[in-house]
């Protein structure tokens, strides 16, 4: 630096503030994400999904900070509202909508103008329809990557329906119950509305009732014992994830039926107790996969950081969840038991960092394949992808 450039820099410390110093003269920093933690506690799932986002942030270099939220609206738009506004605010903010609050926290971001992208659960379908989708009446939405969830609910009832009718005639009757996550989350209203779609189209099938057990598992547990007491013959109990389904899994046995074979259940997450589940028998499947939207999120906003935009691919993206059956249980759980996420190397994810990639492989394959181990199942083409919806998709 010349004389005279120093005496400038030397000249603006002492007349300007420190904030207006730094913009002047910016200096190189990795770009800064804050993930606003507001998924449920107790759940491993949530492990599974921090885990790799802090592995996938330390293979691109990004700054981020985990800030847990808690679950209550009026919490989250308070924190929401310190992290866009404080100093040292974030170059992107990545999150998750619960209870109704994502247009609120649109209205923020836009207000504030941080960017943001969401993963896991979004809009309320009645905001959805009102608002649209990333990039439009909210142009800061960056983008959205989210199980899709009504297949999730479709294919989980689908294979109960059929472990329970295995061996029986054509066109059997079968009575199941459900155990549904929080109605006020688009990923409890997408599950269940897959499920509806799969008794409409499976004949001899009769929903006896659904319930809402609030995701939890002591809740489920409790639901599950009435739910047993009121209809004896029931056949079938779906769970919208692991936690309620490992709950009734225990009235299930409580009751004196065997699981598997009186009852069948499922769920969905992954979690360990309820793939050993799977493994033992005593659960029909687990279907899971979506932990990994947050590392996908940050190499989408990574490349978009440094100049690559990702809505040449599409901006609204879904998971299509592998279930986990005792057909390829075992090497889903050695897979997830090492739970070693700094082995991952995402970087060969990302557009920036390998130029020569033409399209984003988000796939369950591609990590088994870059472990050097056999993808489970053949299943390839339907499940274990997060792809963009063909509407969302860009020249």
């Amino acid at each position: 630096m010349s004389g005279l450039w120093r005496l400038v820099v030397l000249v603006l410390a002492l007349l300007l503030p420190p904030d207006a110093v730094a913009q002047a003269f910016p200096v190189d920093r990795p770009m800064r994400v804050v993930f606003l933690n507001a998924l449920p506690p107790g759940n491993p799932w949530r492990d599974n999904v921090l885990g790799n986002l802090r592995a996938a942030a330390n293979d691109l270099h990004i700054e981020l900070t985990i800030l847990t939220v808690g679950h209550w609206p009026g919490e989250v738009l308070e924190r929401a509202r310190e992290v866009m506004s404080g100093p040292g605010r974030p170059d992107y903010l990545l999150l998750t909508m619960h209870r109704g609050i994502g247009a609120r926290l649109l209205e923020l971001s836009r207000r504030e103008k941080v960017p943001v992208f969401v993963i896991n659960s979004g809009l309320l379908p009645a905001d959805a329809g009102r608002l649209g989708g990333p990039r439009g009446h909210f142009p800061l939405w960056l983008g959205q990557m989210m199980p899709d969830e009504a297949l999730a609910g479709r294919t989980l009832a689908r294979l109960l329906l059929e472990a329970s009718t295995r061996g029986r005639p054509p066109r059997a009757s079968v009575r199941l119950v459900a155990l549904e996550g929080r109605l006020e989350d688009a990923s409890g209203l997408g599950r269940s509305e897959g499920l509806l779609q799969a008794v409409d189209a499976w004949e001899g099938a009769e929903l006896l009732q659904k319930v809402s057990a609030s995701w939890a598992m002591d809740a489920a547990l409790r639901k599950a014992e009435l739910l047993l007491l009121r209809y004896p013959g029931l056949q079938v109990i779906w769970a919208a994830n692991d936690n309620m389904a490992l709950g009734a899994l225990r009235a299930v046995e409580a009751s004196g039926r065997r699981p598997g074979q009186d009852v069948v259940l499922g769920g969905m997450d992954w979690t360990p107790e309820a793939l050993r589940a799977v493994h033992e028998g005593r659960m029909v499947a687990s279907l899971g996969g979506h932990f990994l939207e947050g590392a996908w999120a940050l190499v989408l906003l990574y490349d978009h950081h440094h100049g690559r935009d990702f809505a040449s691919e599409g901006l609204d993206w879904r998971t299509s969840l592998l279930p986990v059956s005792r057909a390829n249980v075992d090497a889903v759980r050695a897979w997830l038991g090492e739970e070693d996420w700094e082995a991952i190397d995402f970087r060969a994810f990302s557009k920036v960092a390998n130029p020569s990639l033409t399209h984003y492989d988000f796939s369950l394959r591609a990590l088994f394949l870059q472990r050097h181990r056999r993808f489970p199942g053949l299943l390839l083409e339907s499940y274990g992808f997060t792809r963009p919806l063909p509407s969302e998709r860009r020249p």
